[in-house]
């Protein structure tokens, strides 16, 4: 089959890989449509914290945002049988260690990140092998391009998850991503009086928009501490998700939260930040929570997408496989032109 393998930093190529033989629990799925991540690009530039801390090695095959079609099951599998459409997790537990074998497969402590740490094959291929239990059907409502979304609407999910909204609740969201742009849509649907969205690109603010953004605010024109304090009568936001992965916005998270206001970390950051602003923190009497995901979220994920959830605005880029390379080349000189870009892998 066709894959996409990174060898090194910026050294991406696609290749003929031989296909394995299926195990008695997984699928093999032929996969349709995948999504780009910036931390696909972070891998394949080096800057990924997880490269230089020896998390992930090269070469890897990238990509954990996909949907496809079951080609073959295992003897073992039930749940699915050939041309079922489906979603899996972005992770594989062992399913041996004492968290798997409780039935805490998301704490499993050999877990492998589909296409990142510990990396279990990613999804720039034209076929994936997932176990069963990792694996879920897609609703027919949903189409299998708009699926490859639900990964990292699901990361999005998690972080909503982590505050209970009510109907006057204010919530912001720093960065215009798709997982930031996700939050947005997730935060207006569940009834969040309002839902501020903080960037820097106007046409990615127009996207949050019509996602569900109550307001937005571009940071490079305006002042977004003093703009969001305006917005919400000097009060400030209950509920912050701080989605862009810099050290500075994680200071301007804290800073635009409320009094006893919750702060909610989903991206990446390098090891350590030299300005964690603890005296916010204290004197606020924050909660600030990570989020990583979780097992299960994705076709919780999808149930949104089936409901309707705005999403459209999100895709800004589609192409084949074959551009992939390509695209990553040129991703890595301009940054910031993208919001979700996806690969046609199969038709």
């Amino acid at each position: 089959m066709k894959a996409v393998t990174v060898y090194g930093p910026r050294d991406m190529r696609i290749e003929d890989v031989p296909m394995r033989p299926l195990k008695r629990d997984e699928v093999l799925v032929r996969v349709a449509w995948t999504g780009i991540c910036a931390t696909d690009l972070a891998i394949y530039t080096g800057e990924s914290s997880f490269v230089k801390s020896g998390e992930i090695r090269y070469p890897c095959r990238v990509g954990h945002e996909w949907s496809g079609i079951v080609e073959e099951v295992g003897e073992s599998v039930t749940k699915f049988k050939k041309g079922d459409r489906v979603i899996t997790d972005n992770g594989v537990s062992c399913g041996e260690c004492d968290n798997c074998k409780c039935g805490d497969r998301f704490g499993c402590t050999e877990i492998m990140s589909v296409g990142t740490i510990n990396c279990w094959d990613g999804c720039y291929a034209e076929y994936m092998y997932m176990p069963e239990c990792h694996t879920y059907p897609l609703a027919d409502s949903v189409s299998l391009e708009e699926a490859a979304l639900a990964e990292p609407l699901s990361i999005a999910l998690g972080a909503v998850k982590k505050y209970e909204i009510r109907p006057d609740t204010t919530v912001a969201v720093i960065g215009t991503g798709s997982i930031a742009l996700g939050a947005a849509a997730l935060a207006s649907v569940k009834g969040a009086k309002q839902v501020i969205v903080i960037g820097r690109k106007d046409f990615k603010l127009e996207a949050a928009l019509k996602c569900g953004a109550t307001h937005v605010v571009n940071s490079t024109k305006e002042n977004a501490e003093e703009r969001l304090r305006e917005i919400t009568a000097g009060k400030g936001a209950d509920f912050v998700i701080e989605s862009s992965g810099g050290p500075k916005t994680v200071e301007e998270a804290m800073r635009i939260a409320s009094k006893r206001g919750t702060v909610a970390l989903l991206a990446f950051y390098e090891r350590t930040l030299d300005a964690f602003p603890i005296d916010t923190l204290v004197s606020k009497e924050l909660t600030v929570k990570g989020v990583m995901g979780e097992f299960g979220l994705v076709p919780e994920a999808a149930e949104y997408l089936a409901k309707g959830l705005p999403v459209e605005g999100m895709i800004t880029h589609r192409m084949e496989l074959a551009e992939v390379p390509a695209f990553f080349a040129r991703s890595a000189e301009t940054s910031g032109e993208r919001i979700k870009a996806l690969v046609r892998i199969r038709p």
